[in-house]
């Protein structure tokens, strides 16, 4: 196995290990969503608040980003819900809007368990921390220290989200683990959120080598093999997830290094093209072959 799939294969099993795939969650008792995620979320809560239980707050209540209430995250009491937890569990799994989870802490304690976490928890730097985010929530476990990351999981006994490709857990924490812990020791480091950007490399390549299996099925070790040409994609400029998948998809069809060999190559060093262009040339290279066959 090469250095570059070695590397891979660690990010890969690491992410496996601690957020491990699931099946939709039959049963939980809160969630964390975020409101901006979707313009008609707040409604559809309010309208399952007329015909069931249903308790929700604002995490950003009494912070610096309380006028932003309408645009952050909340914590919403699903356990007298069943209607609004199947409707909910459905649309999680198409659209990024938060997380679930078991817990048996009360509402309070878990508001202000949740709030501290996001709001406080990037030492030094004022920004948010938004492990809600479902696509961001595994690479992020999967970066942090074994003792952050219990702190953060301590209250819920499991927790459940769709990374966008399939449904992850976490399981119930070992408290002895985030006893007598300060809080300075719990703030998330730089460090460990540039680890989480490898992470979620790992997440995209597990999941688009479970979608891209009967293509890839010569190869040795698919989703180690797609987390190297995603990352090639990621080292040549192409950020976005849409654009990475389009990159995998050339891989596929020419080779992993396909981006070194002509015409790709002149296509791709273009200096007048901004990145999509330079992305639509290839393409285009591609289908110009086809067309001459």
């Amino acid at each position: 196995m090469s250095l570059m799939n070695m590397d891979a294969a660690n990010y890969i099993t690491t992410l496996d290990r601690i957020a491990p795939g699931s099946v939709e969650p039959q049963e939980y008792d809160f969630a964390v969503l975020d409101l901006a995620s979707g313009d008609e979320l707040l409604e559809q809560i309010y309208a399952g608040m007329t015909n069931e239980r249903i308790q929700w707050w604002s995490l950003f209540e009494g912070t610096d980003w309380q006028g932003a209430w309408a645009q952050g995250p909340v914590l919403i009491d699903c356990r007298n819900a069943a209607s609004f937890r199947a409707q909910l569990v459905s649309q999680l799994e198409s659209l990024p809007l938060g997380l679930v989870f078991n817990s048996e802490q009360s509402t309070e304690a878990l508001r202000q368990h949740l709030t501290s976490w996001i709001c406080d928890h990037q030492a030094a730097t004022g920004q948010l921390l938004r492990f809600y985010e479902p696509r961001m929530l595994a690479p992020l476990l999967s970066a942090l220290s074994e003792q952050k990351r219990q702190a953060l999981l301590a209250p819920g006994s499991h927790w459940y989200w769709h990374d966008g490709h399939r449904w992850r857990e976490a399981p119930a924490v070992d408290e002895g683990l985030v006893e007598d812990v300060e809080d300075d020791q719990l703030w998330v480091t730089q460090q460990e959120l540039q680890q989480a950007e490898s992470f979620w490399l790992a997440v995209e390549a597990c999941g688009y080598a479970d979608h891209y299996a009967a293509a890839l099925a010569s190869v040795e070790s698919p989703a180690c093999w797609v987390f190297d040409c995603l990352k090639s994609a990621r080292n040549t400029g192409f950020q976005k997830s849409e654009h990475m998948e389009r990159w995998l998809r050339l891989a596929i069809q020419h080779g992993a290094d396909f981006h070194l060999s002509e015409p790709f190559r002149s296509s791709l060093s273009r200096k007048d093209l901004i990145t999509t262009e330079r992305l639509i040339a290839m393409e285009s290279n591609l289908e110009k072959s086809h067309a001459n066959a």
